[in-house]
């Protein structure tokens, strides 16, 4: 150890043998510290965390350091710079690894070992459409079609910002992502818009429907419930929907829907849809006016 620090053994052997085959055998113990390897645990964590203070800082820092002073002596004895460039990119290499294998790890501590295991064998999360917003011909009404996709809450903050004279949004979508929704239905009640569907509105939708001062249905609009659900690579336990759902439903009954109604808008899953009938609507308050044929 003592050689290396100082730079006394041969280039080939601080390169090959005390970085590369050390770090190999480094990373390759390093899962056994953390999920799937060990349970999600406190124990887990300071494992993981002494592991990577010992042999990701300090034995990296032995490792490179000894490295260094092998080129520095290497040059001054051959001169061969080439050789010493190649060696200093290794270095840059195995630094990028090893941080890119550190993150991985800490992931693992957090993520949801089921998901960990199913996302193995998943190619993607799903990708959601795209969105559109356009204004009215007498500016005082925006459309919005399409999935709440990232992006959709900040398009329409800048929509509204340039239009001040819209009083209304509306919404025709089958849902997206539940943060946007709920970025929508801030700026709805911010700006007191009303809200209109002409179509159908669900899932997320219904968050930002349900954010209108008056919120209008047409004659054949429908409104649609269902349980939330993640679709994401990176899937953590301490996202649960369930605690989403309480945060929209006490949303819902803040903007005077029913309790009795709330108790059944996330009882279909996510794969299915809850349709409720006009009258439904109406009487549970989600809906102020149904608008006449046209």
């Amino acid at each position: 150890m003592r050689n290396h620090w100082r730079g006394d053994q041969s280039l080939l052997w601080s390169f090959w043998v005390n970085l590369v085959g050390l770090r190999i055998l480094i990373l390759f113990v390093e899962r056994f510290t953390h999920p799937p390897f060990s349970d999600q645990s406190t124990l887990a964590i300071m494992a993981t965390v002494i592991y990577l203070v010992l042999f990701h800082v300090i034995v990296y820092v032995w490792q490179v350091r000894g490295l260094l002073k092998a080129c520095d002596r290497f040059i001054t004895r051959r001169g061969a710079h080439s050789t010493v460039v190649l060696t200093q990119i290794g270095i840059v290499a195995s630094l990028f690894l090893t941080i890119l294998i550190a993150l991985g790890a800490f992931q693992s501590l957090f993520e949801d070992p089921e998901a960990m295991y199913k996302n193995r064998f998943k190619k993607g999360p799903a990708l959601l459409g795209e969105y559109s917003l356009s204004l009215s011909g007498d500016n005082k009404r925006i459309h919005m079609s399409g999935d709440f996709n990232i992006g959709l809450t900040l398009d329409l903050a800048a929509l509204l910002e340039k239009n001040p004279d819209v009083d209304a949004v509306t919404l025709s979508s089958t849902g997206g992502r539940i943060t946007e929704g709920r970025g929508v239905a801030k700026l709805i009640k911010t700006y007191a818009l009303d809200t209109y569907v002409v179509d159908s509105c669900m899932s997320a939708c219904m968050t930002a429907y349900i954010g209108g001062v008056r919120r209008h249905l047409g004659p054949e609009g429908k409104l649609g419930f269902h349980q939330f659900a993640l679709d994401s690579m990176l899937k953590t336990p301490y996202i649960d929907p369930k605690e989403e759902q309480r945060i929209d439903k006490e949303f819902y009954e803040s903007q005077g829907v029913d309790k009795d109604f709330l108790e059944r808008v996330f009882q279909a899953s996510h794969t299915d849809i809850w349709f409720p009938s006009t009258p439904e609507l109406l009487q549970a308050g989600v809906v102020h006016e149904i608008l006449r044929e046209q």
